[in-house]
């Protein structure tokens, strides 16, 4: 049999694709779609089919074919040595959210469990949280988890940590979507908490290939995963700038719901509850002055939220019961479907 002649939906034949010069996910995805076999695609593909020149180039090129296909199949062997499954965007073990998204991963690098359901939360933060946003994680955390619902986040010094931590505290499922490649794990002095998040049910998931480090911009590439694959997004702590203001963008790009516990007292004085402060009591017309932001996200402030902050504000325990509702409301409005698609769950976007 031919290198080229199997499915191109298969890990083989989408990592196939990846591999060639010019052809990134959304193009990898535009003729996995449209072709049934790595052949045909080599065969028929054109600018027609809503390609690049370049990638048309590329696939008619038979030594690229030759190039891509060893690079896959190594990227296989090497995913077998260190245990780590590859989920393609067509595989039924890929997380329905995710391939929701009109700029989500074709392909995820799994270590351990990860369950494909829609019940999951991320819990992101500031790397050097005040014993305010430590107190809070912990609690909100185990709240979540205890109403059955699956901790997202980044292992990231901080915030992140704390939520696995807390997951796991509770008996809770949690995974770690990391920015680099699963043949590391970055920071390295989380590894075996890393190690323990697998051990005990949960997993590591990228969408980097091995050896690619976790570079500044895969790292706010791996916050839209975050968002992406989650209901909810709850900001634990953060000032007006910072990593974790990538993922509330994200989060409110994506249409899900934002959710931050808000500081009384003291803690409301710290640097690092200022995010928290910004995103709970200001409209988003104000909030989008605040940031400077533009284009499509400022538009999405000043439209969506022209009368009220963007975050469902946590203000004491209270307010818990109110969060699992609307938690509640948000799973149910996006369950039932067995293949979301970005239109479909526009239905759930945030409270106006």
């Amino acid at each position: 049999m031919s290198k080229l002649d199997h499915s191109c939906r298969t890990a083989e034949g989408v990592l196939t694709l990846l591999g060639l010069p010019g052809v990134g996910p959304r193009t990898a995805s535009v003729l996995a779609h449209e072709f049934e076999t790595l052949d045909d695609i080599a065969r028929h593909a054109s600018a027609q089919d809503g390609v690049s020149t370049r990638a048309e180039q590329a696939v008619r090129d038979k030594k690229n074919w030759a190039a891509a296909a060893d690079k896959a199949r190594r990227t296989i062997e090497k995913a077998a040595e260190l245990g780590v499954q590859i989920v393609t965007n067509f595989d039924d073990a890929f997380p329905p959210l995710l391939r929701a998204l009109p700029d989500g991963p074709l392909v995820l690098y799994v270590k351990g469990h990860l369950r494909n359901d829609l019940r999951n939360v991320a819990c992101i933060g500031t790397r050097e949280p005040s014993e305010f946003g430590v107190e809070v994680t912990r609690r909100l955390v185990a709240i979540l988890v205890n109403d059955g619902w699956g901790i997202v986040s980044g292992l990231a010094k901080g915030i992140d940590a704390h939520s696995h931590r807390a997951a796991l505290d509770s008996v809770g499922y949690t995974v770690a979507v990391l920015a680099n490649g699963l043949d590391k794990v970055y920071p390295s002095e989380n590894r075996r908490l890393a190690d323990e998040i697998v051990e005990r049910g949960g997993a590591l998931i990228s969408e980097q290939s091995f050896g690619v480090p976790a570079t500044p911009p895969n790292l706010v590439q791996r916050d839209r995963l975050q968002s992406g694959m989650s209901i909810a997004t709850v900001v634990m702590q953060t000032d007006l700038k910072g990593g974790s203001m990538h993922t509330v963008r994200f989060t409110l790009s994506q249409g899900r719901l934002l959710v931050a516990p808000v500081p009384r007292g003291r803690h409301a004085e710290e640097e690092k509850s200022r995010g928290i402060l910004a995103l709970t009591e200001h409209t988003g017309a104000a909030l989008a002055d605040m940031l400077k932001v533009s284009g499509d996200y400022r538009d999405i402030l000043v439209r969506r939220f022209a009368k009220v902050a963007p975050a469902f504000a946590v203000r004491s325990r209270r307010d818990y019961p109110s969060l699992l509702e609307e938690l509640s409301i948000r799973l149910a409005s996006a369950g039932g479907l067995e293949r979301l698609t970005p239109q479909k769950l526009r239905f759930a976007g945030p409270a106006e």
